[in-house]
């Protein structure tokens, strides 16, 4: 008959921690494997906890500390609101147990987790997977007596084992957001062509010279003029002391927006040509998938918008807002205006639709603030925000135009994950 044995190589220090040098290896198996590759905060987070931990530095490993030094908060940053890291920390779990349930973590001699509740990773060695070993049947020859159903069924369970092994993965929420985060963005990734980013172009104004000189009159030059505001009695100054500078600016949202969806295409090897709006033509859209940043300062948004349920418009306060063109009467989304820029909130509108005037598939990002536009560059670019919204959206939408309008609250300049407030497919 035959026989299982069951064994456990041993694993050399077994008795000890594990060293640092052994911990950096470990960790880099991780942060290359397929569960971490698709979410750079999460290889943030676990890279810099480890390396603290590996310092002795277990001080910093708080919550404000990992906001900060991570994720570029503020000191000033309520947490209470901003749950960035408690986020994180349990995607960062999650990914974890996925790594080791795979085969190469399955494998790993040391174990790193991170205990619920706690930012210091508990590290460790870990016994090697057990092994099965099966002796040889003997006599070799199987008996003419056994019945060959025995190897029917054994067949009929691998066949059953290795099917639930497909189900299995697809239970996990990551997966099935990665899944989605790829159906979203198959039409761009199989395109021979690279995707053309085209960037807003917003107006700026410039002080003239002679407004500069009437402000140094006041208070003496600084080594950095464009650092200095300007301080002229508004009586002294008139219309041709504001001149506009078109083509040279780009807004800091449109900046990260470009930023994170040419780093997510690289990961997937595919190059893209970054223009700004105002130097395109109809023709380089219908060449190629376009991504769209921006609103207002974008001219393509503003012209190809015409057919989509919700647009950008101007309110009777000559705001900007989103607007839901076919409810009745029209619902719009806006923010309190601030001539300053600053904002608490923002709403955004992510679409992915093919407009008969350009032909091809355009992608767009855009708040109504600079903030918007940020958090929606982000959220396109991670698997894990934009594939949990798309799984909530009705079956086949794959092969549909798709609009979300969402909403991100605004702490200290710096936009919160964004969460969806209306969608629409066709």
């Amino acid at each position: 008959m035959p026989k299982l044995v069951q064994s456990r190589p041993p694993v050399a220090n077994s008795g000890s921690s594990p060293s640092p040098e052994e911990i950096k290896a470990q960790l880099s198996a991780i942060l290359a494997s397929p569960a971490f590759l698709g979410s750079k905060r999460c290889q943030q987070f676990l890279e810099y906890v480890c390396l603290r931990y590996i310092a002795g530095d277990l001080g910093s490993l708080k919550e404000r500390s990992i906001a900060i030094e991570v994720f570029g908060r503020s000191p000033q940053t309520h947490l209470g609101d901003d749950t960035i890291v408690r986020v994180s920390a349990r995607e960062v779990r999650k990914r974890l147990a996925q790594y080791y349930v795979t085969e190469a973590g399955m494998n790993s001699a040391i174990v790193i987790d991170l205990p619920s509740g706690s930012y210091v990773p508990e590290v460790r060695y870990e016994s090697a997977p057990l092994t099965e070993t099966v002796e040889a049947i003997e006599p070799a020859v199987r008996p003419s007596g056994a019945p060959r159903w025995k190897f029917a069924a054994a067949a009929v369970l691998l066949i059953v084992l290795a099917a639930s092994g497909s189900w299995l993965y697809l239970r996990y929420p990551s997966n099935q957001n990665k899944q989605a985060f790829n159906s979203f963005w198959l039409p761009v990734l199989s395109s021979n062509e690279p995707m053309l980013v085209a960037v807003g172009h917003p107006i700026v104004y410039h002080a003239s010279w002679r407004a500069h000189r009437l402000s140094e009159q006041k208070k003496p030059a600084a080594t950095i003029p464009a650092q200095t505001e300007i301080q002229v009695a508004p009586e002294l100054l008139n219309g041709s002391d504001i001149i506009p500078v078109k083509n040279q600016y780009v807004g800091y949202g449109d900046l990260v927006a470009a930023n994170e969806v040419s780093k997510m295409l690289a990961r997937h090897n595919k190059d893209v040509r970054v223009r700004l709006a105002s130097s395109l033509e109809l023709s380089d859209l219908r060449q190629t998938q376009t991504f769209l940043i921006g609103a207002i300062t974008n001219r393509w948004t503003m012209e190809l918008q015409s057919g989509w349920r919700f647009q950008f418009a101007r309110s009777g306060e000559q705001l900007t807002v989103i607007r839901d063109t076919q409810s009745n009467p029209p619902v719009d989304w806006a923010i309190p205006a601030k001539e300053d820029g600053s904002t608490a909130e923002d709403y955004i509108l992510v679409c992915r639709v093919k407009t008969p005037m350009a032909g091809g598939l355009q992608i767009v990002v855009a708040g109504l603030k600079q903030f918007g536009t940020e958090a929606g560059g982000r959220l396109v670019a991670d698997p894990e925000q934009i594939g949990a919204i798309l799984r909530t959206l009705e079956p086949g939408w794959e092969n549909r135009n798709v609009q979300l309008v969402l909403h991100s609250r605004v702490i200290g300049n710096t936009p919160t994950q964004p969460e969806v407030v209306a969608k629409h497919l066709w």
